[in-house]
């Protein structure tokens, strides 16, 4: 998704006035629901919900989810003119409205015969041989370009392909302007970040929980075998915990700016909290090999050598294999990671923290605050390299940059980090880390087993229904 200044829009849809406005494709959607994609699901649970108002497009809806959301029709006033409108729900969900619809149809034509064509530059001659199905699949793009005439915030969600990799061309193009074109998964991540940032903390639908709510059950959703040690003799576990919900508290601010239009106030925003996340994370690994040092008593080892980096804790993590070989096997396994996260630190930590740049795509029309790597010593951006290579990444399906927010891996040349991306891979990756190490550590999963113990009925309900209902860019990676 390209970063423009669509999560500060000036009203304050908590009064109930002037909700965010989601336009959804009816037929995209009937198919991602019927092979099961969750992402699709969170997304339609919230149709009801009073920070947003939902709209489809006019095919036949096959799911009772979509069934319940009034489409929008594209009519001839009396005049002649053409408008798109759409009646309220009858449950005061949705209000009518009604727009000019000033496209014509040759132009659409036009268009869906450029972006479905093999050869772009031969695509007038196609236009005659364009589907009705075509058609309709780019006439929601223009229907939303009317609908986002007067405020360019709201959204249009698709899965379709063709929709998703021509959407900046769309923008720069025909019909032009701000559109918001999001898949699935891009809307799950900013539908949430857009109630969050209005300080409106949704667990499920209906259910708001305040923000330490949010942050401590989203943390134990994700991070399950944590537990609460109130009679430890050191509480490393507890600092551990502090330390991620403050790393996904971190991501969330980043995610706010990132959805901003960049500027000197946002990139500011970025580096403070883009420092703040790399130390929480280096301090997550801290403590947890803290707790491995107490739980396993090595206490001959001085408590700075005491890293799960190979480079500084070689002597521990070697005493950590004497004792239980799957965990030192499972550090091992995410070793490049680690030490990927390492590289950052001392940059945070002790020359000042990065500054980021405005990079612009004209290709793309693609525009981000990223951190240029040509900033790195030559050591730093060796090891860098060297790390990140380890690491699987691939390239984003519709953005210029991989799931890691490396905008340029050629290495040849300089390359740009784009924080937010960046983050939430670490963070991702971090989770099932220490979930995981958390369990070889011989912590069992308290939520389940809470829920043998048939206590705690409101802690599970909440958990419950964030990894069920929760729009969180986390919503994969729950355990």
């Amino acid at each position: 998704m390209n970063p423009r200044d669509i999560i500060r829009r000036d009203h304050d849809s908590r009064d109930g006035e002037d909700p965010l406005r989601v336009l959804v494709d009816t037929a995209s959607l009937n198919e991602q629901l019927a092979d099961g994609n969750d992402a699709a699901q969170r997304v339609l649970d919230y149709a009801a919900n009073r920070e947003f108002e939902f709209i489809r497009s006019p095919d036949t809806p096959r799911h009772e989810e979509l069934e319940c959301i009034p489409p929008y029709t594209i009519e001839t006033a009396e005049n002649g003119a053409r408008v798109v409108r759409s009646d309220d729900d009858g449950q005061q969900r949705t209000t009518s409205f009604s727009y000019l619809f000033g496209y014509q149809e040759r132009a659409i034509r036009r268009t869906t015969a450029r972006v479905f064509s093999d050869d772009v530059d031969a695509y007038a001659t196609e236009v005659e041989d364009v589907t009705e199905r075509e058609l309709a699949t780019v006439r929601q793009v223009f229907v939303h370009a009317a609908l986002n005439h007067r405020d360019e915030g709201h959204l249009f969600i698709t899965n379709r392909t063709v929709l998703l990799t021509n959407r900046r061309w769309f923008e720069a193009h025909f019909p032009g302007g701000q559109l918001n074109i999001m898949s699935l998964g891009e809307a799950v991540e900013y539908l949430g970040l857009y109630i969050r940032y209005r300080e409106q903390f949704y667990a499920s639908p209906n259910l708001t929980v305040g923000m330490f709510g949010w942050y401590w059950h989203l943390f134990r959703a994700l991070v399950p075998r944590y537990h609460v040690e109130a009679d430890a003799v050191d509480d490393y576990l507890r600092g551990f915990s502090i330390r991620f919900q403050n790393l996904l508290i971190a991501v969330d601010e980043i995610g706010y700016q990132y959805f901003q239009e960049p500027d000197n106030r946002t990139q500011l925003n970025v580096q403070y909290h883009f420092d703040n996340a790399i130390s929480l994370i280096t301090g997550v690994f801290d403590t947890l090999a803290l707790k491995t040092a107490e739980r396993y008593a090595i206490d001959d080892i001085r408590k700075e050598f005491i890293s799960l980096s190979n480079n500084r804790g070689r002597d521990f993590l070697n005493e950590v294999r004497e004792v239980n070989t799957d965990l030192r096997d499972h550090i091992a396994a995410h070793m490049a990671y680690i030490n990927l996260i390492y590289v950052l630190r001392p940059l945070v930590v002790h020359r000042g923290g990065y500054q980021d740049s405005l990079l612009e795509d004209a290709d793309q029309g693609w525009t981000a605050g990223v951190i240029p790597l040509d900033r790195f010593n030559e050591a730093d951006r060796d090891a860098f390299e060297r790390y990140y290579r380890e690491i699987d990444d691939d390239p984003l399906p519709n953005d210029p940059l991989t799931e890691w927010g490396l905008y340029q891996a050629d290495w040849a040349d300089a390359g740009y980090i784009e924080p937010y991306h960046f983050m939430k891979a670490a963070v991702k990756t971090l989770i099932q880390f220490a979930n995981a190490y958390l369990q070889l550590l011989g912590y069992p999963d308290f939520i389940e087993q809470r829920r043998e113990d048939d206590e705690g009925a409101t802690f599970i309900d909440t958990c419950d229904r964030i990894r069920q209902t929760g729009l969180t860019g986390f919503y994969q990676v729950f355990p």
